[in-house]
């Protein structure tokens, strides 16, 4: 019995030392930079190896740069990843003078996390001047954002009730086999393997950013652009033949999006902030759902919502994108000039 016990109790060790070396790996190395305190998330020029969750990095660098840098800002923009291409530099051009503006968006963003990352902007006790709502059918549609460590709801903007879940789904992607044997094969290495960008494991990606804004800027893809090596045979097959005839997105607006939007007005309503909604123009071609455009003018007012959805100029020529999801900056440049030069 004795002998017995003994290599029950030698096996179990065995099953738990791995699981704590995992553990302490994961506490030391903190990869996705969840677990401690960062003056910066990145740094500038630097390169993204493990992917971040966007909406928390905004969320703690706003507090970060309130709280400890005592940043009075007064300008937001919000969206999803649509929106990092609408570069404060350029949006500046079209404000009042020291206008302080920060970027506040999130990977798959969902208009409800817009709302209560509004709302915290208020608790703070900021002005909200100037609003930038960069949106589509994807982020009007989502109340909740989706699932994964990318995008899961950042605990300050929930008052910390998913503190326990949010840092838990983290550690389940850590020690997801595929993530773990691609994060250890880079620290030893020090290389970036094609199986590792193959599958999205890893990947290095060179941009510049900027702490007080918040701001993403890849310079990357443009000179390759410029040189004419951008458009490879591989990358123009994302770029998929659309139909000819105006299509309509399904409804994305229902009742509860309803009560949200009409939330996010009431705190603009309240701050009397000078706000623009623009509706992205997309590669499908695919116009807002007329009831959610009448509804989003109705709420804020016909003269502020932009809707470039659809067959227009911008999503005709592919070479204003990247792939079929993300538009080129000179397309927010662009877009920033007329609906500023209407007002």
């Amino acid at each position: 019995m004795k002998h017995f016990l003994k290599q029950v109790f030698y096996f179990g060790l065995i099953g738990i030392i791995p699981m704590v070396v995992i553990l302490i790996t994961y506490l030391v190395t903190d990869p996705f930079k969840v677990l401690y305190t960062y003056d910066s998330f990145y740094d500038n020029n630097s390169k993204s190896l493990v992917g971040l969750n966007k909406g928390y990095v905004s969320t703690e660098t706003f507090l970060n740069n309130v709280n400890i840098l005592n940043q009075e800002y007064d300008s937001f923009i919000f969206g999803n990843s649509r929106s990092i291409f609408y570069q404060t530099s350029e949006w500046k051009k079209h404000l009042p003078e020291n206008s302080k503006p920060f970027h506040f968006d999130g990977s798959s963003e969902a208009i409800g996390t817009i709302l209560k990352k509004i709302e915290l902007i208020d608790k703070q006790g900021l002005e909200i001047k100037n609003a930038l709502l960069v949106l589509d059918p994807a982020t009007l549609i989502q109340v909740e954002p989706e699932t994964g460590h990318l995008y899961i709801t950042p605990p300050a903007l929930v008052n910390n009730k998913n503190t326990v879940a949010f840092h838990w789904t983290f550690f389940k992607t850590y020690v997801n086999p595929k993530f773990l044997v691609a994060f250890i094969d880079y620290k030893f290495s020090g290389k970036v393997k094609p199986y590792m960008t193959k599958n999205k494991l890893i990947n290095e990606k060179t941009f510049k950013y900027e702490l007080l804004t918040n701001e993403i800027q890849s310079d990357v893809f443009d000179d390759l652009i410029a040189k004419k090596q951008y458009f490879t045979e591989e990358r123009m097959a994302v770029f998929y033949e659309r139909e000819p005839l105006e299509r309509f997105h399904e409804r994305a607006i229902n009742t509860t999006q309803e009560d949200i939007l009409k939330s996010i007005y009431s705190i603009f309503s309240k701050h009397k902030t000078d706000y623009k909604i623009i509706i992205s123009p997309l590669y499908d071609q695919k116009k807002l759902n007329p009831d959610d455009l009448k509804f989003l003018e109705d709420v804020f007012g016909k003269k502020n919502v932009f809707d470039f959805s659809g067959i227009n100029a911008f999503t005709e020529n592919y070479r204003n994108y990247y792939e079929n999801s993300h538009y080129r900056p000179e397309v927010a440049t662009a877009i920033l000039n007329q609906i500023y030069k209407e007002d």
